[in-house]
């Protein structure tokens, strides 16, 4: 039995899987935490609870014991840079080692004291100065350059995790950490589309993650300090209610694009009794910020000159990929095209419910340990290169 753990600002959702050679899945839970702040733990004993309540969720779901987790990280205490290592090959011919030479050296780039190193991804190989090279194995050559992009996070991140368990009494230990992204892509993308150039923009409560890939592998990855939880507030402020009445109108009435929503007045039943406002002007307390959100995103871009380089455009996913007029919010402010990411897997129809934007997270870490294993999955699993290279991925725990 495999369980992962995605710890979200806004919940903690665990999902306990069979081994990663079935889709059977034996639990799925989903419990709200005050603990998390834009990614980062700011509650140990809030955000133990989530977890021992999610945990035993799933353990009385499944009857079964977990003994250990895999455990998502992401949030502002996430960074990304590219980086460069080189190697010599060994008998002239580019053999699984060197690859993990070059790869290792890439991962030498100094960083800060209070960073640890995530992980460590192939982006492409160069032999002799002649590249990008895919798969390097087997060829012929003196010097070995791999470009690899490497993410990075918080120490305390690991270890204010480590202290959640621990208070939680579960006894249950950490397998591995994952960065929440690689899993997204997993989940949402095709290869095709990473091969061709695509951007994903994954919105949750907390934080927006920025991330692009090319070529089949990511080569660049940012995260924005706001998200759903920055609009949920300008509602609650602009209404004078409070923050979970505001979460509640956004999710039933909202819309990201007010240009075709009619003057149709609500009224809504709040903690304070009753308010009044039409679904036009709710849309525009939403377009408003989910525009400057989405603006920063495109930005991002285009400071680091990768607009011109997805041409699969922009995947929405994450909680706030569930509002209407998402994609034409995002087309009226770009010339991209914009596509909703929902999870990408041959599920049993009785786990249909999982197949939402926010979940992506949680289902693509299934799909992404899976390829670490170097393991058939039948989640409509692809393989190719990056499966076998990602064995060399380095991580550290």
């Amino acid at each position: 039995m495999i369980c992962f753990l995605d710890l979200g600002t806004s919940k903690v959702s665990g999902l306990l899987i069979d081994d990663l050679s079935t889709s059977t899945i034996h639990a799925f839970s989903s419990i709200e935490t005050s603990g998390v702040k834009k990614g980062s733990i700011i509650n140990i004993s809030a955000t133990a609870s989530s977890i021992s309540e999610c945990l035993r969720d799933i353990e009385q779901q499944s009857g079964l014991k977990i003994k250990e987790i895999l455990v998502s990280i992401s949030g502002e205490e996430v960074s990304s840079t590219n980086s460069v290592g080189q190697a010599a090959i060994s008998e002239n011919e580019v053999s699984a080692r060197d690859i993990e030479n070059a790869l290792n050296m890439s991962s030498t780039l100094k960083i800060p004291n209070d960073k640890t190193l995530l992980y460590v991804v192939p982006i492409s190989f160069f032999i002799d100065g002649q590249g990008n090279i895919d798969d390097p194995l087997g060829m012929n050559g003196i010097k070995l350059e791999a470009r690899s992009h490497l993410i990075h996070c918080s120490k305390n991140t690991k270890d204010n995790i480590k202290k959640c368990l621990k208070v939680s009494s579960s006894g249950i230990g950490i397998r591995k950490y994952f960065y929440s992204q690689l899993g997204v892509a997993h989940s949402v993308l095709t290869d095709y589309q990473k091969k061709l150039g695509v951007c994903i923009l994954d919105i949750g409560a907390g934080t927006t993650d920025i991330s692009v890939y090319q070529n089949g592998s990511i080569t660049f990855s940012k995260v924005l300090p706001y998200a759903g939880d920055y609009i949920t507030e300008i509602i609650a402020s602009a209404l004078d209610i409070q923050s979970s009445d505001a979460e509640a109108i956004k999710k039933k009435y909202g819309s990201a694009f007010s240009d075709n929503i009619n003057d149709e007045m609500l009224k809504i039943s709040v903690e304070n009794g009753k308010k009044s406002i039409s679904r036009k002007a709710l849309a525009g307390l939403i377009e408003n910020p989910m525009s400057k959100i989405l603006r920063h995103c495109l930005n991002s871009l285009e400071e680091n000159n990768l607009l011109n380089n997805i041409s699969e455009g922009i995947v929405i996913t994450g909680g706030s990929a569930n509002m209407e007029g998402m994609v034409k919010l995002g087309e009226k402010l770009s010339n991209l095209n914009f596509k909703i990411g929902i999870p990408k897997y041959n599920l049993p129809r009785k786990s249909d419910n999982l197949m939402k934007p926010e979940n992506s997270v949680i289902l693509g870490m299934t799909k992404f340990y899976a390829l670490e294993q170097d393991k058939e999955f039948t989640f409509n699993q692809s393989k190719g290169i990056i499966a076998r290279v990602l064995e060399w991925i380095r991580t550290e725990l």
